[in-house]
């Protein structure tokens, strides 16, 4: 049963981010590079992880930021 609940969690996630991006014209790769600062880099593939619903710090970072980027709440 818990199982179920984070794959849900994780689903509402992916499609939250998803919608968002295509709302603003953007891809994952567009994202990342809108996320690369002088101090991080950032690759698609760790939007990627992170629109996936990922719980590791930085995939937590990343939504932070991809928050306020996408007006998200």
């Amino acid at each position: 049963m818990p199982e179920q609940t984070i794959e849900a969690a994780a689903m509402e996630v992916e499609v939250r981010y998803t919608i968002a991006l295509k709302r603003h014209g953007l891809t994952q790769k567009a994202m990342a590079e809108l996320l690369t600062t002088k101090t991080e880099r950032v690759a698609p593939s760790q939007v990627n992880r992170a629109v996936k619903g990922g719980n590791e710090p930085k995939s937590r970072r990343i939504r932070e930021r991809m928050n306020q980027i996408l007006g998200i709440e």
